[in-house]
């Protein structure tokens, strides 16, 4: 194996990760220390191979290099490559400049790495289904590997989202989902404990399922949003066909009683008094509806919102049990529409007209009219 000299190297590289991996131990992946060479090219720290030939020599009669098989015979002799060591030596001297802003986040607690030889890397992720924190030279390795491509990776350290994935019987991961419970369990509860012969899915199918529950009540949604939206419309055109009928019954009274205002002033105020009281009820009973349905599509505009945002929820546990509670706030939730019956007021023209002809006959028959429609525009 050749080595360039400390200023050629780093110059190529510029003192960059691949630098770094040139530098790195096969074994260990850091840089070496005490590095020597073997017959094969192949160089290594010296702890981290002789704990290799150590373990070789209890199940082979000779050695071979870890890397490439190549055997290198019965009897072995490590000696140092101070070349190599100088090369090491040279680029963490111009590393060490470039460090200087990482060092407090250094002082945090750091995880050591499952897999790495002494000293272990910091681990930078904790693969559940491995049941163990990966640097980051080991994560890309498990990363590419397909039987690891459904294990779930959580953050070093996330001690109570991992217990919380954990079965509180028997500790494996909850990894299955009982369609009877309702409840994510582990391998073990669906063979052997309370869910033995339920109806058991993966997570996965869990999902894929409450994808589909979750676009049908959305659809559900959005049409009780359309439902209240055509209801409001609805109501306040019987609002202003309200307004537009008292306003012009209310023109027709005051025209009239214009005419018999001296003898029927009494009247007059005890008609229109009705009227408007009439008029009061209706509106109060059309702003309790309006801010009834409101408060409804308010609900459905929110429930939309919080299941659109969990549409694209990547963690399949979190968006499971965060679904669950979504749907039961959903289904207690009353989206029916109570309508409202209104009195269209028309006042027919020949009343009015026969009005006006009995004034100046008969005062007496004039009241009794005038009582009369009281009576049609109050009841």
């Amino acid at each position: 194996m050749s080595f360039l000299q400390p200023q050629q190297k780093l110059g190529k590289t510029g003192g960059g990760a691949s630098m770094e991996d040139e530098l790195s131990c096969p074994i260990c992946l850091c840089l070496y220390r005490n590095p020597v060479p073997l017959s094969c090219g192949h160089s290594f720290c010296r702890q981290c191979i002789q704990k290799v030939l150590d373990e070789q020599q209890q199940f082979e009669a000779t050695y071979s290099c870890p890397m490439c098989r190549h055997q290198l015979g019965p009897i072995l002799e490590l000696q140092k490559n101070f070349q190599l060591c100088s090369i090491v030596d040279a680029f963490m001297a111009t590393s060490e400049g470039q460090q200087g802003d990482s060092s407090a986040e250094e002082k945090k607690e750091v995880v050591p790495c499952d897999f790495c030889l002494d000293p272990p890397k910091p681990a930078v992720k904790t693969c559940l289904g491995c049941d163990a924190s990966l640097c980051q030279a080991h994560l890309n390795k498990h990363n590419t590997k397909a039987s690891n491509s459904d294990h779930i990776l959580v953050e070093v350290g996330a001690g109570a989202v991992v217990e919380d994935r954990r079965c509180l019987e028997h500790g494996r991961l909850l990894e299955c989902y009982c369609q009877n419970e309702g409840q994510y369990i582990c391998m073990l509860c669906s063979i052997t404990g309370y869910h033995k012969g339920h109806s058991i899915i993966t997570l996965k199918e869990a999902y894929d399922k409450q994808l589909v529950e979750l676009s049908d009540i959305v659809t559900s949604l959005q049409e009780h949003k359309r439902t209240l939206a055509t209801a409001l419309k609805e109501l306040q055109k019987g609002e202003d066909q309200l307004k537009t009928n008292i306003k012009t019954v209310t023109s027709q009274l005051q025209k009239l009683f214009e005419e018999i205002k001296t003898q029927v002033i009494k009247k007059e105020k005890i008609i229109l008094s009705d009227i408007q009281s009439y008029e009061k009820e209706q509106l109060a009973n059309i702003t309790e509806m309006k801010k009834m349905m409101e408060q409804k599509t308010a609900k459905a505009v929110q429930h939309l919102q919080s299941l659109q945002k969990m549409r694209e929820q990547p963690d399949i546990f979190l968006f499971v049990k965060r679904f669950k509670q979504a749907k039961d706030r959903i289904v207690s939730e009353d989206f029916s529409i109570r309508k409202m019956d209104m009195m269209v007021l028309q006042q027919e023209q020949a009343r009015i007209d026969f009005c006006q002809r009995v004034i100046w006959d008969l005062m007496t028959r004039l009241d009794s009219a005038l009582q009369s429609m009281q009576s049609e525009l109050t009841n």
